[in-house]
């Protein structure tokens, strides 16, 4: 493994998505942050979303963004990083019934998150940045077209790419789908020596289960993330 100064940063799409699939890998580089995009929502919840009812964790209007936050920033201190929110709305918030009066269109979305990706980046000490694979889940692909219009212009920032976990597991056609996007949009994946260090797997468990609120809806899925090999790539331009 191949030690990164100052740590890296890593773009997370959702409030758990960063640990669940790279935990390890923080956890080895000590003075990491994460980014999450879709970090944001209403103030209040009313009617509760399906995903957030199976947790059983959140009455109707409750703050679930503000709790969300409070266990991503544990989960980032139980590997040594900090952690940054975006307050870019999550998909099951953006409806009109929640007060959702952001981007409609997912190109003014990629636009609006890459903009805010790219003052942090550009602002941060960090040379190092990982940025999700980009698999099943629309805010993840969203995420990923934002991440590549910033690495089209932040070309001095040295891109990694990791794998979305436990979606990799679970849907495995999607990989190879993914990487196919990436060279259509001129980019490609190398192999790397970033990764996680060979006890990190018991880092990555305190973290995700910092995530309270999202034990109950993930399931096995889980131990699927915890007990599969982080794999990273490096980001190359075609």
């Amino acid at each position: 493994m191949r030690a990164v100064a100052s740590g890296i940063g890593l773009v997370s799409p959702h409030l758990d998505d960063g640990a669940l699939s790279c935990a390890g890998v923080l956890a080895a580089h000590p003075g990491s942050s994460m980014i999450t995009v879709f970090a944001g929502g209403p103030p209040a919840v009313d009617p509760i979303p399906g995903w957030e009812a199976l947790s059983g964790f959140f009455d109707p209007g409750a703050d679930i963004v503000g709790a969300r936050r409070e266990e991503d920033r544990q989960a980032s201190a139980a590997v040594g990083a900090s952690c940054e929110h975006l307050d870019h709305w999550d998909h099951q918030y953006r409806d009109s019934i929640y007060g959702y009066r952001g981007p409609t269109d997912d190109p003014a979305l990629i636009r609006a998150v890459a903009a805010d990706l790219e003052a942090l980046i550009s602002a941060s000490g960090k040379v190092t940045w990982a940025i999700p694979l980009g698999l099943s889940h629309p805010d993840h692909q969203l995420t990923v077209a934002a991440c590549l219009a910033v690495a089209g212009r932040l070309s001095d920032r040295q891109w990694l790419v990791y794998e979305d976990l436990p979606y990799a597991v679970y849907l495995p056609d999607t990989v190879g789908h993914a990487v196919s996007a990436f060279h259509s949009s001129g980019f490609g994946v190398e192999p790397t020596d970033v990764g996680p260090g060979p006890t990190d797997r018991e880092s990555k468990w305190r973290a995700v289960n910092c995530y309270r609120s999202q034990l109950g809806p993930l399931g096995d899925a889980v131990a699927t993330a915890v007990d599969t090999p982080e794999k990273i790539w490096r980001l190359v331009r075609r």
